[in-house]
């Protein structure tokens, strides 16, 4: 049984849940994770502490750094190579380009061990970097032995780079999706919902914008925290758009309270301006709601398809998000439809067909392709 090396940022429910998954499904590999920190503080997330097996947590110095909407954290972890040295894995995944992916490419080209890189990036998340973000990028995508994308539009961004598509595996990024049951839409309801943090980034302005063209009477829940400014200009945006009285601000949600505010939900609506993926479109999409996506959020073209379950539009738009918001608000058969048609797109996301992304990446490198 070979020891394959798992290195990330923080424990992430998402994440935690998977490697978990992955310990306990399958017997050719034995999973090992390192994560360089505990949290982030712009985190609430809550984990069940007994999935983190054969985990190991390290303190980290924390650069943080505001971008444009968003603050970036960079974790200087301590004592990394010793813990790679001590577990002395066969196979080392680690994610993005940072100084804990660089040390572990450079671990394994020195005891000639095989890297592999997992990006969740995309072009257009990745389209402000600067020298030394594309000098890290050069080095460890240029001396991974594969690659894993977490979505069809981080393997584009590798193909931009230049990785050859034989050594890029997909593994779709994904949640414990049977947190989030299934509930087709019998009725035709006008409930709308929003996850997500109350940053610009997140495009709730953009959605308030809209709503005075929608013509469907409309509830919208807005379930998330975030910064207090920020909520403090969207609420009196809503006032002077005259949309405040239909909008309930839910605050932070998660476990069963989460789940049945997408299971009421008529139409998932999420305007973001960026997003490497978009978790709650796959949350949405497990409830069986109909969507409507940013075409911002790269996670969207894996989720969504287009007259099917959903809808991708430009959220900058306001008028042709009000009239996709309006499209399915005003017909019971679309949300039936779209609702019914949720189904079919959730087997890909589950832990046994996204583990499969891992498995192959890990032969592929261990039966000595290049």
């Amino acid at each position: 049984m070979s020891k394959v090396l798992l290195i990330t940022n923080i424990p992430a429910p998402y994440r935690v849940d998977l490697f978990y998954y992955m310990q306990t499904h399958q017997q050719t590999h034995e999973f090992f994770v390192i994560y360089t920190n505990r949290n982030e503080d712009n985190r609430q997330w809550v984990i069940d502490e007994r999935k983190l097996l054969q985990s190991t947590i390290l303190e980290s110095k924390i650069i943080k750094h505001k971008g444009e909407g968003d603050v970036h954290y960079l974790h200087i972890p301590q004592h990394l190579t010793r813990e790679i040295t001590r577990i002395n894995p066969d196979v080392v995944i680690a994610w993005e380009y940072n100084p804990s992916a660089l040390k572990a490419l450079l671990w394994c080209k020195r005891h000639g061990r095989k890297f592999i890189h997992l990006t969740d990036g995309t072009l257009r998340s990745e389209r402000n970097i600067g020298r030394v973000q594309k000098l890290m990028r050069h080095i460890i995508i240029r001396h991974a032995d594969a690659c894993i994308a977490s979505s069809t539009k981080a393997k584009e961004k590798l193909l931009h780079w230049g990785v050859p598509e034989r050594k890029i595996f997909l593994s779709l990024l994904t949640v414990d999706i049977s947190r989030f049951r299934y509930a087709e839409k019998r009725e035709n309801q006008h409930t709308l919902l929003f996850v997500g943090r109350i940053i610009p980034l997140k495009g709730l302005d953009l959605l308030l914008r809209a709503l005075p063209k929608v013509h469907q009477p409309f509830e919208l829940l807005i379930v998330g925290d975030g910064e207090a400014e920020e909520k403090a200009k969207l609420m009196a945006m809503a006032e002077e758009t005259h949309v405040a009285q239909y909008i309930r601000w839910l605050g932070f949600q998660s476990g069963e309270p989460l789940a049945d505010a997408y299971r009421r939900a008529s139409v998932f609506v999420l305007p973001t301006r960026e997003d490497c993926f978009g978790l709650v479109l796959l949350e949405a999409l497990c409830s069986g709601t109909p969507i409507v996506a940013s075409k911002y959020a790269d996670g969207a073209y894996d989720i969504v398809h287009p007259g099917e379950n959903g809808l991708i539009v430009d959220p900058e738009d306001a008028d042709t998000l009000a009239e996709a918001i309006d499209s399915i608000l005003g017909s019971e058969e679309i949300q039936r439809r779209y609702s019914q048609n949720c189904r079919q797109y959730i087997p890909q996301f589950e832990f046994e067909a996204v583990m499969q992304g891992y498995l192959q990446a890990i032969a592929f490198v261990t039966s000595g392709n290049k």
